[in-house]
Order: C-alpha cells, then sequence, then structure tokens
C-alpha cells in the first residue's frame, strides 16, 4: 500500500536507531519524499522532517485496537 497525506509512519527497523519509536503524520506527498511531522511528543510546536518515502513503513494501528495508545497524553 502507497503512503499517503495523513498516514502514520516510522522508519523502518535498523535504518535510524536515532528514530526508533517515533511515529510521525505524513503531511504532505512530493514524489519519493515526504513532509513529516513528529506526533508522539509533548512539544507544543510539534518537529517536522522531510523522508524519503522508501524509508517508512506504515504504522500497523491494529497491533493495540486501539490508535490512540501510540500518542502521549498532553
Amino acid at each position: 500500500m502507497a503512503i499517503t497525506k495523513g498516514d502514520l509512519v516510522v522508519f523502518k527497523n535498523g535504518l535510524y536507531t536515532d528514530e526508533e519509536g517515533a511515529i510521525y503524520r505524513v503531511l504532505e506527498t512530493n514524489g519519493d519524499r515526504g513532509i513529516l511531522e513528529l506526533v508522539n511528543t509533548n512539544m507544543v510546536i510539534r518537529p517536522q522532517t522531510v523522508a524519503i518515502l522508501a524509508e517508512l513503513d506504515l504504522l500497523d494501528q491494529d497491533t493495540s485496537g486501539h490508535p490512540g495508545s501510540f500518542f502521549q497524553s498532553e
């Protein structure tokens, strides 16, 4: 399945160790890249980054049965 605007994504396992556990929302896509916003943070202004879509996996929200469990409470 293709990654599209609004999807929740994570970086592929083992690709970037400093990104482990980080969950992002895709804000925009442009060809093979996307603008991402970190969602599991308590920061008021959420960090954004640009990433290559091939380096991302869609977040499997079905593992917990409740997608809200992936986010820290605000």
